[in-house]
């Protein structure tokens, strides 16, 4: 190769070889965050959760109006929370989705009619009747106390609480 102010031309090309190679994962780092919340089905139920992260989050409020009851999960203190074990039970009694969430929010297709939601976070049952809007949708949050984490101080095997 020549030599061009006492460097060789190869220098430029493998920059730009890295650059690329940088740009590239990203765009598949970002791919990948897009579709992460994954619609599911579940007793002919369809439905979607997630919201971690603010790439996630906007994505998921970009198909909120594909969903008829949008639930959305937070601590008393305004923090969004995640793993949420919720129940919904349809007119006729029966349980027609069972899930835990995997972030704050969890929008489900559903006809219209009445439903009991039941979430379960920081050791407390929550339970609400909802009225499915077919057209519109209906939106439900559900606050939870702070979640108390048990921690163990390096030196020692008791736990120690933190909030």
């Amino acid at each position: 190769m020549k030599r061009a102010h006492g460097l060789t031309l190869a220098a430029p090309l493998i920059a730009a070889a890295i650059l690329g190679a940088n740009f590239c994962a990203a765009g598949a780092i970002a791919a990948q965050t897009e579709t992460s919340a994954q619609r599911t089905v579940q007793n002919g139920v369809a439905y979607i959760t997630g919201g971690v992260g603010s790439d996630e989050a906007a994505a998921l409020r970009g198909v909120a109006g594909q969903y008829s009851l949008r639930l959305t999960f937070l601590t008393h203190g305004g923090q969004f929370l995640s793993d949420v074990d919720v129940e919904i039970v349809g007119p006729s009694g029966a349980a027609v989705l069972k899930t835990r969430t995997l972030g704050p929010f969890l929008y489900v297709s559903l006809p219209a009619g009445r439903y009991q939601v039941s979430a379960y976070a920081a050791g407390t049952r929550q339970t609400r009747v909802v009225l499915v809007n077919a057209r519109q949708g209906t939106n439900a949050q559900f606050e939870f106390p702070a979640l108390v984490q048990r921690t163990f101080a390096p030196c020692c095997q008791s736990p120690s609480v933190t909030k």
